[in-house]
């Protein structure tokens, strides 16, 4: 029995592949869905041209350092997007979040409504403030059903918040493989497709917790067999001085950032995949975080027989051990980094062939149907 279903989402949908393979799922099955976010203008066409969607776009955020101009904004787009969720819930069955954030902004109504408490990070605690937050395990414990990425998360929640049931794992799987070429994605391809050396790939954002320097070095050992390609997007200044650091001084080339999800027409080109993460003190998140990371790249490599190279964290080990679909490195170590690379080279084309079955084996539109399910 399809269901009226309400996502809310305070960020950009843009930035959040894993909730565009909602949308998909969700619309692909029969369900009719309100989204409450920004940018939805950018959504894929079987996304927005859907009869059964419907959209809210919340007002754009403002920037200003000033703390009390800040504070009010906040206030601003806290009751906005409240405003917006209450009208939409009033002929809707179920309310779905999906990150700290918007959580955190209707955190006062979420027991209200039979609502899919959905968490894309690891987190104990929300934050109102730098030094002020709140237990997520209240709102956990009131929820409808609770989802997180990945299956340790799952536990490590359930103890943390002392939940009756293990929450759902919905895993970070592309819906679909499908992309749109535009413009100013031809001439990068056209460099990827042209490339006579090896290209190892990263996929994603320049976060703190992706080392991508000692990949780098690495690959400068052999500079006419291989080659390091990033596309992903800067948050910062201190992403963008890495961006260039990394072009200025190793065997790296910059394509640049593309939306979800056209950025996977370039994975095709790969030879390897990379997925490095590392752990670090963010606020809002658990240091538990990148041990037990939850990619959507691995999904991504996967569905184009991309092998991998990863960090030495459970999240990727067990996935990589269990399918033959990487090899986990020390991400300080240019000598254990370069032998992986070289362990593939053994095994390419079983790891790519494993790789497919990897992403066959998740059955998204089962597990997202259990959970929507009375």
């Amino acid at each position: 029995m399809s269901k009226r279903i309400v996502i809310a989402e305070s960020d950009s949908v843009m930035k959040l592949p894993p909730l565009i393979s909602l949308l998909q799922n969700l619309l692909n099955n029969g369900n009719s869905v309100t989204l409450i976010s920004r940018d939805i203008d950018k959504l894929p066409s079987n996304i927005v041209e859907s009869k059964n969607f419907r959209s809210v776009e919340l007002q754009n955020k403002e920037n200003d350092s000033n703390p009390i101009v800040k504070f009010i904004t906040r206030r601003k787009e806290t009751n906005e997007i409240i405003h917006c969720t209450e009208e939409a819930m009033k002929t809707a069955d179920i309310l779905w979040t999906s990150t700290v954030t918007t959580a955190r902004e209707l955190r006062s109504i979420l027991p209200k409504y039979k609502n899919v408490f959905q968490l894309m990070e690891l987190s104990q605690y929300g934050h109102v403030t730098r030094h002020i937050k709140f237990s997520l395990g209240d709102l956990a414990r009131n929820a409808w059903k609770n989802v997180v990425p990945e299956e340790n998360r799952a536990y490590i929640e359930k103890a943390w918040w002392d939940l009756p049931k293990v929450p759902y794992v919905l895993p970070n799987k592309p819906y679909y493989l499908d992309y749109s070429i535009t413009d100013d994605m031809k001439e990068p391809l056209n460099r990827m497709q042209n490339e006579k050396r090896k290209i190892i790939l990263y996929l994603g954002g320049i976060f703190t917790d992706r080392n991508l320097e000692t990949y780098a070095e690495a690959l400068n050992k052999d500079p006419d067999e291989y080659v390091l390609y990033i596309i992903g997007k800067a948050f910062d200044k201190e992403g963008e001085r890495r961006i260039e650091n990394l072009v200025n001084n190793y065997n790296v080339v910059y394509l640049g950032h593309f939306n979800a999800p056209n950025h996977l027409a370039f994975v095709k080109y790969a030879y390897i995949g990379l997925l490095p993460y590392r752990t670090v003190h963010v606020i809002g998140q658990s240091e538990l975080n990148a041990l037990y990371c939850a990619p959507n790249k691995i999904f991504e490599y996967a569905g184009f027989g991309i092998p991998m190279i990863g960090s030495d964290v459970l999240g990727l080990k067990n996935a990589f051990e269990k399918w033959n679909i990487g090899v986990c490195a020390d991400d300080s170590s240019v000598e254990d980094f370069y032998a992986a690379v070289q362990k593939i080279n053994e095994s390419h084309d079983v790891m790519s062939s494993q790789c497919y079955k990897y992403f066959e084996s998740v059955n998204l539109d089962k597990i997202v149907n259990d959970i929507i399910a009375d």
